[in-house]
């Protein structure tokens, strides 16, 4: 089958997942959809050669030709007309959140192949009625989990699936976002955009534990509360605008000087009146069979304070992995010009000193070296074979319904159970 692709929603993500389709299948994308074109011109401008790649974000791709005419094909602002008029067999679903179930719907109603971009919703309504649409339907659809695919995601899997560290009997997670202020700067910062930080972030995060151990969760309880961004300030006012532009600790300049931290694109001010979403939260988790989980994110670690990952205990050992390792920005791009990620294994019943160690290189590509590697499996799905790394929407629905249970926890101060029946 010939692969004819549109999307919906072509901001860093969508226009960054046409284009890897692009590198591996050029002439494959002849559409897409949005509000504006604007990001889908800078980015494509971009691998053209008239600008900064880095607006592409984590999706960028390793330099490529890309076709000329690519920024020619049709644009449309309604996917109902563009999916009417077009050609097409595959659709990329990269729109806002809010947005997921009715765009599904779409895709559903005009017998698509989906590619959905993680949450697959995030509205309680919303997330079953994407399930309801998607769990039976006979097209491919893939949840896109940023995290699977990477080189050290995938080694730490087999080590844990081929039994390295016996039996798990519980797991220790952290996400501490050393960029954490991008979330506030930008449309991610309310919950009618995004419902939460979990369900953006934590999401990732909590697929793994599951892709890992292979359990399913079966309560969760949480806390969460925002702590540093929030305020009284305007909505629309941005550091180039504010008088505290030189003194503020969050300001972008004053991180500039202090710290040699890029300038971004986003600038909007962190201590904004509408910011309602939680910058921090902590959860328990109770898998199958008695396994323990806990699992905290923060938004505010300082530079080389990020963190991601953690620890997988056995009856036979120890599992640590850490996504960041050590790691070096550009002070101008902000690309990463060096990044690695460790494994380490310690077992009982071996001496001291023995431990098995892994490092792996993913300086100057997106999502820990995990965006190629997916393309690469999902093309791999779309034609009818088989890949091991790509999540299927029972993955997204699980996740989704884990962040969904922990604010419902972090707002009635108790224990929720999960049904796994629902999703069996």
């Amino acid at each position: 089958m010939k692969l004819k692709v549109a999307c919906i929603g072509a901001g860093s993500a969508g226009a960054g997942h046409m284009i890897r389709f692009e590198k591996y299948l050029p002439g494959s994308c002849v559409a897409f959809s949005d509000v504006n074109r604007t990001l889908f011109d800078t980015i494509t401008d971009a691998y053209l050669g008239k600008g900064n790649i880095n607006a592409a974000g984590d999706l960028k791709s390793e330099p490529f030709s890309l076709r000329p005419d690519f920024k020619n094909i049709h644009y449309y602002t309604d996917p109902e007309e563009m999916l009417r008029k077009e050609d097409i067999n595959t659709v990329i679903i990269a729109s806002y959140c809010s947005n997921h179930a009715e765009s599904v719907a779409l895709c559903v109603k005009h017998g698509v192949n989906i590619f959905l971009e993680k949450p697959i919703a995030i509205l309680p309504e919303d997330v079953e009625k994407v399930w309801k649409l998607l769990r039976n339907y006979p097209k491919t659809v893939v949840v896109n989990f940023s995290l699977r695919g990477s080189p050290v995601s995938e080694s730490a899997r087999r080590h844990i699936q081929n039994g390295a560290i016996g039996k798990i009997i519980s797991v220790q997670y952290v996400n501490n976002v050393h960029y954490g202020d991008h979330y506030f700067r930008r449309w991610m910062r309310t919950k009618k955009n995004v419902g939460s930080l979990l369900l953006q972030k934590a999401t990732h995060d909590l697929d793994i534990i599951n892709y890992f151990t292979g359990l399913d969760p079966a309560a969760i309880s949480a806390f969460g509360s925002r702590l540093v961004y929030g305020g009284t300030m305007p909505n629309d006012l941005t550091c180039d605008d504010c008088e505290k532009k030189w003194s503020c600790p969050m300001s972008i300049y004053r991180r500039k000087i202090d710290a040699s931290k890029p300038l971004p694109l986003s600038r909007l001010c962190v201590y904004a009146k509408e910011i309602d979403i939680d910058d921090t939260q902590v959860l328990s988790i109770q898998y199958e069979g008695g396994v323990a989980a806990s699992y905290s994110q923060t938004f505010n670690a300082p530079h080389h304070g990020g963190q991601r990952g953690g620890y997988f205990i056995g009856t036979e050992g120890i599992l640590e992995f850490r996504y960041y390792g050590d790691f070096e920005e550009h002070p101008h791009t902000g690309a990463y010009v060096k990044g690695t990620s460790k494994i380490r294994i310690t077992r009982f019943n071996e001496r001291p000193g023995t431990v098995l160690e892994e490092t792996h290189d993913w300086a100057d590509v997106g999502h820990f070296g995990s965006s190629e590697h997916l393309s690469e499996g999902l093309i791999k799905i779309l034609n009818g074979e088989k890949s091991d790394i790509n999540a299927d929407i029972r993955a997204g629905y699980i996740s989704a319904k884990m962040c969904l249970a922990a604010e419902q926890s972090i707002t009635e101060r108790k224990i929720i159970p999960l049904d796994s029946s629902s999703w069996k």
